[in-house]
């Protein structure tokens, strides 16, 4: 799922500032209704404790003399990098060079501690290497007693993994401002950085100097939003020197954010925002945001807007995140409302108009769907009851798919959910 784990969001900042998820990924990277698969073409894979590790989504990002690099199964495993440099050679790993393991069902990662990553080839477009290291975190049990637990990661290879860089668009309007207080210390834009709305959001960066303010608003519209890092539906990132790896990284805890005004027409933006900043890593004190405001930052959108919706149980369920995955033969649209629920329809790569009983998807010619329901770090995944419902596709043009859907979903206990009234347009294209 598309929901981000705060432990190791600072490694996913520059992914989400320069990138758009719906980018699909091509190669076979495993079975979307379960593990295993072979890769060939684009992968990323490694051995993990013993265990295989095949990635279902993998991207990189390049800006600012750092690259970040992730790979991630539909099971919330993933393996992730942020370290200093843009171009090929061998990186070590550790507390600053960042290697980052996260388990299956945990939002608990492993931080490197020893090991390194070789980038062998680096264009604006793809990145290739290998990669091996020891990873630590600490447990706290019951009783109150903490335990480092280790992980050894080995055999780790990517091979032309999405490299998504330069700047993100948009820029500053006329009379444009981007300014905040941080405890008491002004922070007033030189530039902006990034300015974007696509199927993330809207989101903003500027610079001082070496340092870095930025925002991401999940589903942009006149109003406030809550900036909690971990539960909020806004993100503010602060970075005291882009040009340092070892510098200090915070992300917002508390706050609120407020679109004041946004006009599609022209693309532009303002608002106010204020709150407090906390370290990354928790090591240093907070900082408390006051005044900020940014006025009319004009800004770039990417591609079509993506939509959907359903009621889930009698509930309401809008989408704002749209990844698109191409495997084994199947297109893997998921619908994703950051709030640890997710609507995922397979389609096969031919495509067309109709009607489609809904399957178990056991074939690459079969409509199928999941639903996957996260609760306290572990997620339940619900798959399609065979003709217990259809998905309609009104519409593919210009890779853009579109139409309805209604269905039972049912987990390995039998519990089953019912998802109506479900509708969607998505981009799925190359």
């Amino acid at each position: 799922m598309k929901k981000i784990l705060y432990p190791i969001f600072l490694a996913l900042f520059t992914l989400m500032a320069v990138s758009c998820d719906n980018e699909p990924l091509e190669g076979e990277f495993g079975d979307p209704n379960g593990p295993g698969g072979g890769s060939s073409g684009g992968s990323f894979v490694a051995t993990v404790d013993g265990s295989s590790f095949v990635a279902d989504q993998a991207q990189a990002a390049s800006a600012f003399e750092t690259t970040t690099i992730m790979g991630a199964r539909a099971t919330g495993e993933s393996i992730s990098f942020v370290f200093s440099g843009t171009g090929t050679g061998t990186f070590d790993l550790g507390a600053t060079n960042l290697a980052t393991y996260v388990a299956a069902g945990s939002t608990n990662p492993y931080g490197s501690t020893e090991g390194s990553i070789t980038i062998s080839e680096f264009t604006n477009t793809s990145i290739s290497g290998t990669f091996s290291f020891t990873a630590e975190r600490v447990v706290t049990g019951e009783d109150g007693t903490e335990e480092t637990q280790t992980v050894q990661i080995t055999e780790g290879s990517f091979t032309n993994i999405p490299n998504n860089s330069g700047d993100g668009g948009g820029g500053s309007g006329e009379d444009a401002v981007f300014e905040v207080e941080l405890d008491g210390d002004l922070f007033e834009s030189e530039q902006i950085v990034d300015a974007v709305l696509n199927e993330d959001g809207l989101l903003i960066s500027a610079t001082q100097g070496n340092r870095q303010v930025g925002f991401q608003v999940f589903d942009p519209s006149v109003g406030t939003f809550d900036i909690n890092a971990e539960t909020g539906e806004a993100i503010v990132l602060y970075d005291s020197d882009i040009t340092d790896v070892e510098s200090t990284a915070y992300a917002s805890s508390s706050g609120t954010l407020e679109i004041t005004e946004l006009d599609m027409a022209n693309g532009t933006v303002s608002g106010t925002f204020s709150g407090v900043l906390q370290d990354l890593f928790m090591q240093e004190a907070d900082i408390q945001m006051t005044n900020g405001n940014f006025e009319n930052i004009s800004f770039s959108t990417d591609g079509p807007t993506n939509i959907g919706s359903a009621v889930i149980e009698g509930d309401s369920f809008d989408a704002n995140i749209f990844p698109v995955v191409f495997v084994n033969g199947q297109i893997q649209v998921s619908l994703d409302n950051d709030l640890d629920e997710e609507i995922v329809l397979y389609f096969p790569e031919s495509i067309s108009t109709g009607t489609y009983s809904v399957t178990d998807g056991s074939l690459v010619e079969d409509y199928s769907a999941a639903y996957n329901l996260g609760n306290g770090g572990s997620t339940t995944t619900y798959h399609s009851v065979p003709d217990s419902g259809e998905i309609i596709v009104d519409s593919f043009q210009n890779d853009v798919v579109s139409g309805t859907f209604s269905f039972t979903v049912e987990n390995s206990n039998g519990d089953t959910i019912s998802i109506t009234q479900g509708e969607f347009t998505v981009d799925v294209s190359f």
